[in-house]
């Protein structure tokens, strides 16, 4: 047995030495940082707005503050409906942490088609905080996506891998503060970039993921360290 373990072991290192091992592994981590004041919030009420696409160019500029007419990214590298997605994936990801006191998405909806919106001089963080006073929330989870490419090819061979990014963002409803936020950027690259990835690789079933499902991958890791 100990040396069949070791046969599986050679044939594995020789496959990865010769490339044939084609899966990627994340190439950035989730990143994440708790703001001021955020264990004095009690959740009662939380929603989530629709994602926003596209992010504030400046460096160092605060994309929440960004009028939504200036909101930048590549139409080549993001797909139509990836704000739909990702909204859906982190409502679902709020409603298996918080159940009840997740709103439900259409009704959010519903009250994101109703507040009066101006493209010249609304921000992500206005609109967040107008829809969560509608709603008669304590907090508002809003978002941006600007990358989301889909990987060229299937499950164990691309020409080129999926990438995301995005950030998501929690809104205290009273003061329009951000009082916690968290950015996911990555890209899948060959598992021969990076050995000790291994054990990553194994875990997700050894192949490329598709752009849906390392979004879902970097929501699900946003929220192990989502603090409310």
């Amino acid at each position: 047995m100990k040396m069949k373990r070791l046969s599986l072991w050679g044939m594995a290192a020789v496959w990865i030495a010769q490339g044939l091992l084609l899966d990627g592994y994340l190439h950035c981590r989730v990143r994440a940082g708790t703001q001021t004041g955020l264990t004095n919030v009690q959740v009662k009420r939380i929603g989530v707005v629709p994602f926003f696409k596209g992010r504030h160019t400046t460096e160092g500029g605060e994309t929440l503050d960004c009028p939504l007419c200036q909101l930048y990214f590549k139409s080549e590298n993001i797909s139509p409906d990836s704000d739909q997605i990702l909204t859906q994936y982190v409502q679902e990801a709020l409603e298996s942490k918080h159940g009840e006191k997740a709103i439900p998405l259409s009704e959010v909806r519903k009250a994101y088609e109703r507040i009066p919106k101006d493209e010249l001089t609304d921000t992500p963080r206005a609109i967040a905080t107008r829809v969560g006073e509608f709603l008669k929330t304590d907090l508002m989870i809003v978002g941006t996506v600007w990358r989301y490419k889909e990987r060229i090819g299937g499950a164990l061979a691309v020409q080129g891998p999926a990438s995301v990014a995005f950030a998501i963002y929690v809104i205290e409803v009273a003061t329009g503060k951000t009082v916690w936020k968290a950015k996911f950027d990555e890209t899948q690259r060959p598992l021969s970039e990076n050995i000790l990835e291994a054990k990553r690789f194994l875990k997700r079933g050894a192949k490329w993921l598709s752009a849906n499902e390392l979004a879902q991958y970097g929501v699900k890791e946003i929220f192990k360290g989502f603090p409310l």
